[in-house]
């Protein structure tokens, strides 16, 4: 038996380097996962025909969830808005809202007798405020401020026009409507025709004071329009998905050649 000899053993540097490359390939998951979150909230904030509090909830309802192991992560939504927002919207009638809602009146006088109609209230917003509606003109907001403000002074039932029944009493299904005290309206050639007649409420509460300022429109099965166009999809998450594992397979390239 050789009293000299020379061995090798390479189990002990394999497993150094692979302790290294497991470290090295869980912080470029880590770092693609957390640029990946960013970018897909980003994204949103900066895409435009959206209101604000929808973008605001759909990036606040972004989550990043790592695996156990730590080599992969999942960056996901439950917001559901989402899908409408990442695949687009087709194009809607509105008018389909007189076979189903309850608050549709039946015309009793005028041209159309006998039809269906909805009154549709459409909110303005002043100047500098975009959120929820589109801004009228400062020209006009300086008339509808000095508007004599309308209130809501109650409510009273009446008959739907939906010609249905109710199922709780069997009987003929009834609404709420709210009755007013209308105040002042705007009117006059040099206002907007889609501003004509807005009236200024108050929505005063507590000791906090304010005010909306709204137009009514009527939707009549005799009605043209009245169609929302579609809205094409934005696919936020397919463009920072392939941008995500692009850099992580630049990220683990990266790694492997770090340890070897």
């Amino acid at each position: 038996m050789a009293n000299y000899n020379i061995s090798f053993d390479a189990s002990s540097l394999i497993a150094g380097l692979n302790l290294q490359l497991e470290t090295a390939i869980k912080r470029a998951v880590q770092t693609t996962a957390l640029t990946a979150y960013t970018a897909w909230k980003e994204t949103i904030n900066q895409s435009t025909g959206l209101w604000q509090p929808i973008k605001d909830r759909y990036a606040a309802s972004i989550n990043i969830r790592f695996d156990p192991d730590g080599m992969g992560a999942r960056i996901y939504s439950d917001d559901p808005m989402a899908t409408p927002i990442e695949t687009g919207i087709p194009a809607r009638d509105m008018k389909r809202a007189l076979d189903t809602s309850a608050k549709v009146r039946v015309a009793k006088n005028g041209k159309h007798p006998g039809q269906r109609y909805l009154i549709i209230p459409f909110r303005h917003n002043t100047p500098g405020n975009v959120a929820h509606a589109k801004a009228m003109p400062m020209a006009v907001y300086e008339q509808a401020k000095e508007l004599t403000k309308s209130h809501v002074t109650g409510k009273v039932s009446a008959r739907s026009g939906l010609n249905a029944s109710s199922l709780r009493t069997k009987g003929p299904l009834m609404t709420m409507r709210n009755t007013y005290k209308w105040g002042g309206r705007l009117d006059g050639d040099d206002i907007p025709k889609n501003l004509r007649g807005m009236v200024r409420f108050n929505t005063s509460s507590g000791g906090q004071k304010s005010s909306s300022h709204i137009t009514f429109r009527v939707m009549g099965e005799w009605s043209s329009g009245w169609i929302i166009p579609a809205q094409p999809g934005r696919y936020i998450v397919k463009d920072v998905s392939a941008a995500a594992h692009a850099m992580l397979r630049e990220e683990v390239t990266a790694a492997i050649a770090s340890v070897s």
